[in-house]
């Protein structure tokens, strides 16, 4: 879809990652980049899609692998015409644990 398909109405959230980490913060406050700070975006729903442009450790070449059993995100290639190709699967939480041992 598109981004007006999903509404105009807004809410201030603070926008943070799944590593639990002091560093792991996607809004931080100007100047301040372990400081908390609230953004107004579009309103999410459960199951909604954030992209984030340019999020530094979240990337592929730099994320920790499934650090906390978390599984590597799908990449998405966003072309110049706007057209999306999907350049890396969404890995299978089978995969994270094939290398576990008893």
């Amino acid at each position: 879809g598109k981004s007006e398909d999903v509404g105009s109405e807004e809410e201030s959230v603070v926008v943070v990652g799944h590593c639990c980490e002091s560093g792991d913060l996607m809004t931080p406050e100007s100047g301040l980049p372990e400081s908390l700070a609230e953004r107004a975006l579009r309103k999410a729903e459960i199951g909604d899609l954030l992209v984030m442009d340019g999020s530094g450790a979240y990337c592929a070449g730099m994320s920790t692998k499934n650090y906390n059993s978390f599984p590597e995100a799908p990449e998405v290639l966003v072309a110049k015409d706007g057209s999306v190709h999907l350049i890396r699967a969404r890995q299978p939480l089978e995969q994270i644990y094939q290398n576990e041992l008893d």
